[in-house]
């Protein structure tokens, strides 16, 4: 299919999920309003805030479908009300972009034409560099590996000098920005909501890989984030960058990813690598007096384990 001709062009849906943070989600809206593909539709979803968001976001972008939740029902529940409107709406592709990024004119054209070229590739993602640091790269692909059960992000921190321009096969995909065929979702379906945030790129993933679809890196494209919005932030706490919350919520979906694939052998290592690693947060958090990210660690161990 060519992408020169509008009349063929397959229909995206970019869903975005906003929550108490109009500013942040307004800079990504601008720069979609600059995207060269001529066939999307932006859905942005509310996550119920109480910051006057959605009055500003209807105001201002009136372009935008609005859809909005009483309630924050995390990442994995917004972005859900998004897929499932452009699955109801006949939507081709379907991508979960983060509000928090500056997207490139021709990010989307680069990340679709290198789609459609092969019917082999379920999903796609572009190379992502930091938005206040913009030759530092945030992610170029992920790696899992499966004895331990850890997932890297490749390229993490380090300055772009052309060394991950060339697109490959990847285990794992970011939601930071995820390009998928809308027949493949129909076949995994819509993300897990039991993770409500983080790891639940990774199962979208894994569930992709098994009906044997390949993903991709695509470096020709480029967006810019903001990272950390999610996670990295003092209010309500005063034990470091990263809240209580977000370490819980980190703990308990990795058991999770453990208990739903870690099989046969890769079964020693995984468990291995979850003992080493909630030993050495009980141990630093005890030390540093940091009692209720502790209370938290426990928490995520608890209902990794039984939930």
């Amino acid at each position: 299919m060519s992408l020169s001709e509008s009349a063929s062009l397959p229909s995206l849906a970019i869903v975005i999920v906003n929550w108490n943070s109009f500013n942040v989600t307004a800079a990504c809206l601008l720069s979609l309003r600059s995207l060269e593909y001529n066939n999307f539709e932006v859905i942005v979803v509310d996550n119920g805030s109480k910051d006057n968001s959605t009055e500003q976001l209807r105001s201002e972008f009136p372009e935008v479908t609005l859809l909005e939740h009483e309630e924050n029902k995390g990442f994995t529940g917004g972005n859900n009300t998004g897929i499932q409107y452009a699955l109801d709406h006949g939507k081709d592709l379907i991508m979960l972009l983060n509000n928090d990024t500056i997207v490139s004119a021709d990010f989307a054209t680069i990340l679709i034409k290198a789609l459609l070229a092969d019917a082999s590739i379920g999903a796609i993602q572009p190379k992502i560099m930091y938005n206040q640091e913009r030759d530092v790269i945030w992610n170029a692909g992920g790696f899992f590996n499966s004895f331990y059960s850890l997932f890297k992000t490749r390229g993490l921190d380090k300055k772009d000098q052309g060394q991950y321009d060339n697109p490959i096969d990847v285990d794992w995909i970011t939601g930071c920005c995820f390009l998928v065929r809308s027949n493949i979702v129909q076949q995994i379906g819509l993300l897990d909501d039991k993770f409500f945030i983080y790891y639940e790129d990774s199962d979208w993933s894994f569930k992709i890989r098994r009906l044997d679809y390949r993903l991709r890196y695509e470096p020709g494209a480029k967006i810019y984030h903001e990272a950390g919005m999610s996670n990295q932030n003092r209010k309500g706490h005063n034990e470091g960058n990263i809240s209580p919350f977000s370490r819980y919520m980190t703990i308990r979906n990795h058991l999770f990813m453990v208990r739903r694939y870690a099989k046969g052998i890769n079964l020693l290592g995984s468990w291995a690598n979850q003992v080493l690693k909630i030993s050495i947060y009980i141990g630093y958090f005890v030390l540093r007096r940091r009692f209720t990210k502790l209370k938290f660690v426990i928490r995520g161990l608890r209902d990794g384990l039984t939930k």
